[in-house]
């Protein structure tokens, strides 16, 4: 069921990626050039949505190479009601941009790339909960396309298939004490990352010359 849901999800990720390179084109013949942008700062929308808050910073090196890093923190705790969304991590990377797009914008078209993540948390709903005992490490690769909505600001869509390993606690909570119920040792190969980010492209100030 859990493979069959992230095939699911890896087709309608790719079919939003063909349907916005056609908008993408549109959008670019009427979207003035901002080539001059080495920093760019984002924020993963499917993130945000499931309430953790999250930032990443894209430094542009050269030739239409790039590195980042994707910072995530999230901290409810309701025990009243047995709830705690703790989340926290990080994932980073080098990714190339290419096609015409890249050329025009930087932080712009199609890019490929390869990453780390190391992510933890403690989540519970109800009386059933997971937590991660310390990190969990994954690596992979990369595909995405990011496309202009206005001249300062990108829409990336991203997806990462790699390996994610290190292992969590299930537990249930009852009586006033968390019971431990199992520990699970986690390998997963597949999917292990996804955005939707909103990217914002930091121009750099221009320097002002004084006629002598």
């Amino acid at each position: 069921m859990i493979r069959r849901a992230s095939l699911i999800f890896t087709l309608a990720i790719l079919c939003c990626i063909s349907h916005f390179r056609v908008c993408a084109a549109d959008l670019r013949a009427h979207t003035p050039v901002n080539n001059s942008s080495r920093v760019a700062l984002k924020t993963n929308l499917l993130y945000d949505a499931v309430l953790v808050p999250n930032l990443g910073f894209e430094y542009y090196i050269y030739n239409n190479f790039t590195a980042y890093i994707d910072l995530l923190y999230a901290g409810l705790e309701m025990p009243s009601r047995h709830f705690y969304w703790n989340f926290y991590g990080t994932q980073f990377g080098i990714r190339k941009y290419f096609g015409n797009a890249s050329n025009e914008r930087n932080f712009t078209g199609h890019h490929l790339g390869i990453y780390g993540q190391m992510l933890a948390y403690d989540l519970q709903a109800g009386n059933y909960g997971q937590q991660t005992p310390g990190l969990n490490i994954g690596t992979g690769v990369e595909y995405g396309y990011s496309f202009p909505i206005a001249p300062g600001l990108n829409v990336d869509l991203d997806l990462g298939f790699g390996y994610l390993a290190g292992k969590y606690y299930e537990y249930i909570a009852q009586d006033g004490h968390n019971t431990w119920l199992g520990t699970v040792r986690r390998a997963w190969i597949g999917p292990t990352k996804a955005s939707v980010s909103l990217v914002w492209l930091i121009k750099p100030k221009q320097k002002k010359f004084t006629a002598r």
